[in-house]
Formats: C-alpha cells, structure tokens, sequence
C-alpha cells in the first residue's frame, strides 16, 4: 500500500507525505529518494518496518503498532541541534495529541514513564537530512527482544484507547517543519528543562566500555553535555560519540 498526501504549512515548504504498510526502512527509502533530486518536506510513513536501524547502527525493532517515519529537510542547522529540536517537537506532539508527559534523554531519546518510548536517527546526503523517528505507540511489548522490553515502553496498551495514528502524524509533521522554519524561538530552553540526566551521576559509553563517569550538570546552547567528574574535571560530550547510561 502507497498513500500520498500533500499537507500545507504556513511558511514551510509544501510538505507531501507517503504512507506505506510495510518498508524496511523508512531513512533507506527516503534517502534513496533524496538522491533522485525529490524537495526538501518529503515525508516517509510506514506502519511496520523489516530492517530499521538506530544509532551507533544498532537494528531498531519496529513491529506493528510503532510509529516510524522520515522526514526530508533542508542541512542547514547543526546536526545536534537539529535532532534535539526533533525530540523537542515529539515531545510536544505527545503532550498535545496524547495529553501525556515525556522527558528527554540526551541526546533525543524520548522517555515515558523511565522507560524508551521513541528513538531519532539522523542521515545526511546531498545537503539534505533525513530525520527518521521510530515511536513505540500501540506496540505489543511482547513484539520486541526480551532485552529491548527491559528498557522500552509503549504511550498505550492498545489501538482502542489511542488516538488516531493520522492525527498524531499529522501533528508531529506541523511541529517539525514549523520548529525547523524558525516558528518557536523557545524550543532549546524546552529541551534543556525537559532533560532527564542533568543532575543524574552517569556513565559514559563508547564502543561498549565505560570511559568516564560523572554528574551530568549542564546542556548548552549547542546541545552538548557537560559532565564533571569526582575530581572537577569538565568533559563537553557531543552527539555521535558516547552513549549515556544514568548510574542505578
């Protein structure tokens, strides 16, 4: 199944949307589109992916029941600044189609209830990013790696207590295309306030082994996270480097 639509944002480019039943991955058939010239605001929707993938190319389960969509944009920000205003914007889409809070992981896994409930992946090509957003929305649990389960939620238990897939997609394209075309100065002091791990005692992570430990006490204007070990040693850490676990 092939569903194309055209959605008008004020001050945006027109944005036209794709919604398939099933792709492998919706970043690997966006992205193949981008180098056959299609415009900046070409959207990829898929309601079940055979091969997604995650950061640091961990594979990334995307059963029936997920949200996992692409998102054609224009490079012209700061990737880290670009997939944290991303994470801004799904937070908020959460907040006002499911009337239900969220936090930020840095760098832009959404978090609900403690646990994961949405991943973003960023890939540039030509001058272009495609922003690829996987969100575990009436996901069966039982679904996913009994591993993934241990750290993964869904916003609901079944599709009869959600609201439409197609608002809460529609909702969220609005919000990425209006933060990305300047409509929201507010949104980085929003991803500050909304972080989960400033404050927190974690552990960094590289290439699977711990490389440092520390309080995470700030996130700056330019998304980084600083980290201050026991002996007051400052480390700015930027995205694609590290992964960050909270100490337990």
């Amino acid at each position: 199944m092939e569903k194309k639509t055209r959605h008008d944002i004020p001050g945006c480019d027109p944005v036209v949307l794709y919604e398939y039943e099933c792709t492998d991955s919706t970043n690997r058939v966006l992205l193949d589109m981008a180098r056959e010239g299609c415009p900046s605001g070409t959207v990829v929707w898929a309601h079940r992916q055979e091969s997604g993938r995650g950061r640091l190319g961990r594979s990334f389960s995307s059963p029936e029941g997920g949200i996992y969509i692409s998102l054609l944009l224009p490079l012209e920000k700061d990737g880290i600044c670009l997939t944290a205003m991303t994470g801004v914007a799904v937070k908020r889409t959460i907040s006002e189609v499911c009337n239900k809070d969220c936090g930020i992981k840095w760098v832009n896994d959404i978090i609900y209830k403690g646990k994961k409930v949405c991943g973003i992946l960023a890939q540039a090509t030509s001058g272009k990013v495609v922003m690829g957003i996987g969100i575990n929305y009436t996901t069966d649990m039982l679904q996913l790696p009994e591993d993934v389960r241990e750290i993964a939620t869904s916003l609901y238990s079944s599709a009869a207590d959600a609201p439409p897939m197609e608002v809460f997609v529609n909702r969220l394209v609005y919000n990425i295309y209006s933060l990305y075309y300047g409509r929201d100065e507010n949104w980085l002091e929003d991803y500050k306030s909304s972080s989960t791990i400033v404050g927190n005692k974690v552990k960094i992570m590289q290439a699977g082994k711990v490389t440092g430990e520390g309080t995470a006490v700030s996130i700056d204007d330019s998304c980084f996270l600083h980290v201050v070990d026991m002996d007051g040693k400052e480390t700015v850490l930027s995205t694609g480097e590290v992964s960050i676990r909270i100490q337990r």
